[in-house]
């Protein structure tokens, strides 16, 4: 079925109605604006039993756009705000946690202030330094990101994501990610 009004979006694994609002329409707590294809709105139970392959429908989003030469398929790997301890990047501007960012939490647990971006640490060559960019996750979640940080271990198409702790680093172990420049 399709929308009767707003772009459909097809539930992933691991959406929540407050992820799918914050990427589309840039706040979480705007989630009651989505509405079923029939336009119905969600009730808080209807939001809590997601199905993946369920479509959605989103107001005044407009539809991602085709893959393009944009598009770098990534190695990430992970590090840790608990291993860095808040230590600047090499921009000198924090992001947030990937936990945080797939929460909608924006507020930087290092800077204090809300940043609106994962912090990432790339190479230069293939992602420019301060860089803005979506992170399409292993599990197709999508994130804002920022190429934030470098590092010595991280040359041609790998990318670390920043973590909240060392165990959940290497609970993740190494992953592939798509950035869309």
């Amino acid at each position: 079925m399709s929308c009767t009004r707003g772009n459909s979006y097809i539930v992933k694994l691991g959406d929540t109605l407050f992820t799918i609002t914050q990427q589309k329409l840039g706040d979480g707590n705007r989630w009651r604006e989505i509405l079923k294809p029939d336009g119905t709105p969600f009730t808080d139970k209807d939001a809590a039993n997601l199905q993946v392959g369920q479509v959605l429908c989103i107001p005044g989003s407009t539809p991602l756009p085709p893959p393009s030469d944009n598009q770098i398929n990534l190695e990430a790997r992970f590090y840790s705000m608990e291993e860095t301890n808040c230590h600047p990047p090499a921009s000198g501007v924090h992001g947030v946690t990937l936990q945080a960012a797939l929460s909608g939490q924006w507020q930087s647990k290092c800077q204090g202030q809300s940043v609106g971006r994962l912090q990432c640490a790339v190479d230069p060559n293939v992602i420019p330094l301060l860089t803005n960019f979506t992170l399409v996750l292993w599990d197709g979640r999508q994130v804002p990101a920022a190429a934030l940080d470098i590092g010595t271990a991280i040359i041609g198409n790998k990318i670390d994501i920043f973590v909240d702790t060392v165990t959940e680093a290497i609970n993740l172990g190494v992953k592939p990610v798509t950035a869309i420049l």
